[in-house]
């Protein structure tokens, strides 16, 4: 498994881990999933400030993708990041997710970022797991904000300061 910056070629990748999560999961509070094309605007964000790190499996192309973007667009938050990370189905509990945040975290630390947030909607242990495992510690939570799948559903965020 290798981790590495995103390129335009792993967009086809990417939109179906995120399609996948936005159809059986409230890890998204998308409703509707997306074409490549209509992703091409959100990945153009990407680079040098903001990250775009995928993990790569031999033979089978990216199974998992993790990054940050600004937390609020107020210049007095230009130092926190939200940060946000998916892996395939199929490779849930191999390890994807702690390579990906690793190397995501360090590039945090070393552009300078003070603090990250993660939002993780409704009862998502193993992502829960996975932020506390990097020192991630729960910052708070709204009741009931997003509504999928028919059900209103919580969010609980998290923080790192680095």
């Amino acid at each position: 498994m290798k981790i590495r910056d995103a390129t335009i070629d792993d967009l086809p990748d990417i939109v179906r881990i995120y399609n996948h999560a936005i159809e059986t999961s409230v890890a998204t509070f998308d409703t509707d999933p997306y074409t490549v094309e209509e992703r091409k605007p959100w990945f153009a964000q990407f680079g040098t400030e903001h990250p775009l790190l995928v993990c790569e499996a031999d033979q089978v192309g990216v199974i998992g993708f993790a990054y940050y973007l600004p937390f609020r667009p107020k210049a007095g938050y230009a130092k926190t990041k939200e940060s946000t990370i998916y892996v395939d189905a199929s490779s849930h509990h191999c390890g994807i997710g702690t390579a990906l945040y690793a190397q995501l975290i360090e590039r945090a630390t070393k552009a300078g970022i003070h603090t990250l947030v993660a939002v993780l909607g409704g009862e998502n242990l193993p992502s829960e797991g996975l932020h506390r495992k990097f020192g991630f510690e729960l910052a708070g939570q709204y009741r009931e904000v997003g509504r999928k799948f028919g059900n209103w559903v919580d969010t609980r965020t998290f923080q790192k300061i680095l």
